[in-house]
């Protein structure tokens, strides 16, 4: 039977085959302002205003995450020019602290940010594509159709990444161009605005500051949720020309320009939304675009929707790719390190994440997927803070071309800690079972990883279910 199945597996060996060093500081500068933030700029404001309590302190807020995202990316540099290999932060941990601790990263990356993050992204193009026209689209009855279109259009893209990723792969730079697009409309009409003296909602604007820390701590895992993507430079650094010059400039000159950009957005939008308007609508770009020139508002639909299915096809290629890299060191399912023998697509890493991300996206809500997100990125930045600081300690004759100042390492530790403690104690429902299903993973790492002599029938059948899956994933396919 093995024979006509149209998957076949990869095992890479050692020494395996080498990325082309393409990239250079440009081009990795780039990558990092186009991706980082995904399109939760659009949408998160709302629940970063709601825990914050006023536009003074959200915009701190926004400030507080691109400052802790900032060092947290430069310890993420240090390790990424020691090892300037493909897997980002699970080649790092791996590497580091060892076989368990790097199955828990991406089994929790897998988890808690693919599914919620697929989730988030689709979410957030179905809803700026049907706003426009049910404006009262956010009730409970309305949100089903807008969750359904946004399951349409995840599957849509995850086809097309499976069966047209050449084409795919062509109209990505135009799809990440559009939010660059939506965020000029904002900047240049909001400076409009304040030029008009339209400061209205800025006169008082720390009343009503939450005086709770977890409070404030929620909203910060907020910020920290709305500045990511920009790990995949390190997932990238092995096609770096120059990691251990570029990696680290990369970032002192993209992430200042990220977070300069996006508290400047949230202060712009105060200046034709209220507060309590920005705190019932979860569309504050398009609020803003009909408050500024109405006819604009269709354009701002598209361009945001644009920009997240956009950014939901880089996560899909990108996420994808982290279980199947797992898969061919042994720490997942050998289905998942299989690949399409037309196509050079892997299927069954794709398909079971679309799975469990329409799972995400219909049981669960935007702040739930926000947290649950934020608590895993933030426990991933430890795990890499902390394999830092091992390797610091104990390999302090490894060559470093980038060095971090010790100080910032430890700050992220502690401030990582500190937020995770505070969070557990704001959301403790919510924070508790993502920390349960990390841990889930030490009894699936026993038993798929450790246990390496199974019964032979079991064996047996796990090839067989293999094979079918190969088979049947053959036979969809598009002459």
């Amino acid at each position: 039977m093995e024979d006509h199945c149209e998957l076949q597996e990869v095992i890479i060996e050692a020494p395996g085959p080498k990325l082309k060093k393409s990239l250079s500081l440009v081009h990795c500068v780039a990558i990092i302002v186009a991706i980082s933030g995904h399109s939760a700029i659009f949408i998160s404001p709302t629940s970063i205003l709601q825990s914050a309590g006023s536009p003074g302190a959200a915009v701190i807020v926004w400030l507080v995450g691109g400052l802790i995202n900032m060092g947290l990316a430069l310890c993420f540099a240090e390790l990424g020019t020691m090892f300037p290999t493909a897997g980002g932060p699970y080649a790092f941990v791996l590497k580091g602290l060892g076989p368990l601790p790097g199955f828990l990263l991406v089994y929790g990356y897998v988890t808690l940010i693919a599914g919620p993050i697929w989730s988030f992204i689709s979410y957030t193009a179905a809803l700026y594509i049907v706003k426009p026209i049910f404006p009262d689209c956010e009730n409970t009855s309305m949100n089903l159709g807008v969750k359904l279109l946004a399951g349409w259009i995840l599957v849509t893209v995850v086809v097309a990444n499976c069966l047209y990723m050449k084409y795919v792969r062509r109209i990505q730079t135009f799809l990440s161009s559009t939010k660059i697009t939506a965020l000029l409309l904002i900047i240049i009409g909001g400076i409009y605005e304040l030029a008009l003296g339209e400061t209205e909602y800025l006169d008082s604007p720390f009343a009503g500051t939450t005086e709770e820390p977890g409070g404030m701590a929620i909203a910060i895992f907020y910020s920290i949720f709305s500045y990511g993507g920009w790990q995949v430079m390190t997932i990238m650094s092995e096609e770096l020309k120059r990691p251990e010059r570029d990696l680290p400039r990369s970032v002192y000159i993209a992430l200042p320009v990220i977070t300069i950009k996006y508290c400047l957005i949230n202060i712009l939008f105060f200046t034709l939304i209220s507060p309590n308007e920005l705190m019932k609508t979860t569309a504050a770009a398009l609020l803003f675009t009909e408050r500024l020139y109405r006819p604009l508002s269709g354009l701002m639909s598209v361009l945001v929707a644009t920009t997240s299915i956009g950014a939901l096809n880089a996560a899909i290629m990108g996420h994808s790719r982290l279980l199947f890299a797992g898969a061919r060191v042994g720490q997942m399912p050998r289905l998942f390190g299989m690949i399409h023998v037309q196509y050079l697509t892997p299927w069954p890493a794709i398909i079971i994440l679309l799975i469990w991300t329409l799972i995400m996206l219909f049981t669960g809500t935007l702040t739930t997927m926000m947290q649950l997100t934020a608590f895993c990125t933030i426990s991933m930045g430890i795990a890499v803070v902390i394999t830092l600081l091992y390797l610091r300690y104990k390999q302090p004759q490894f060559s470093r071309p980038y060095k971090t100042y010790l100080i910032i390492p430890i700050i992220e530790l502690l401030v990582g800690i500190g937020l995770l403690v505070l969070a557990i104690y704001q959301k403790p429902y919510t924070i508790g079972m993502g920390l349960l299903v990390i841990l889930s993973g030490i009894p699936l790492y026993w038993f798929g990883v450790l246990w390496t002599n199974k019964p032979k029938k079991f064996n047996n059948l796990v090839g067989e279910y293999r094979c079918n899956v190969s088979v049947i994933l053959s036979i969809i396919r598009i002459r």
